[in-house]
């Protein structure tokens, strides 16, 4: 309501201005990043296409009038599962309560499809060995998921190489 000479030097227009700048200097740094880490092969494929997030979202989880942080985790797990991801993980802080209901929501649906699923509260300590068990396991499920391997391909054998939680290749 204000006249445009008023406007022009508003705290809104200056706060506008100064979201743009950071937006475009955020997007500048994560193509920076992207382009860095695609090389590498390490960097996998993610759902983009936010209709599409919201629309499994709104058709397997929550209501649409429930547009939260919630329905957006919830939707780009199914969207990355049907895009052939061949797992979840879903990292929240220590009792939190939305990463909480996003694993009371995901985990079932996933169950019930046989997608690998787990979920991690951190509470900024290391971790300890039975959350480091629990995602080896997970691991060993991921790899079993999409490429159905023999069992002895899953066993360490002397001499051989080995994939480790870190990712790392290390030689026995």
């Amino acid at each position: 309501l204000k006249s445009w000479g008023r406007k022009l030097f508003s705290k809104e227009l200056r706060e506008l201005i100064d979201w743009k700048i950071e937006a475009v200097w955020k997007h500048r740094v994560e193509s920076k990043i992207v382009s860095i880490f695609d090389r590498t092969g390490l960097l996998p494929s993610k759902p983009h296409d936010i209709e599409e997030v919201m629309s499994n979202a709104n058709n397997i989880f929550v209501n649409e009038d429930l547009h939260s942080e919630i329905s957006v985790s919830s939707g780009v797990a199914a969207t990355a599962m049907f895009h052939d991801f061949s797992g979840i993980v879903n990292i929240s802080p220590f009792a939190c309560l939305i990463g909480r209901v996003i694993e009371g929501l995901i985990t079932p649906w996933a169950r019930d499809k046989q997608y690998p699923v787990m979920s991690v509260e951190i509470d900024g300590n290391i971790l300890p060995p039975n959350i480091i068990n629990s995602l080896e396991i997970f691991m060993l499920n991921v790899l079993r998921f999409r490429n159905n391997p023999e069992a002895t391909e899953l066993v360490e054998k002397e001499g051989h190489e080995r994939i480790t939680f870190s990712r790392q290749i290390v030689k026995n």
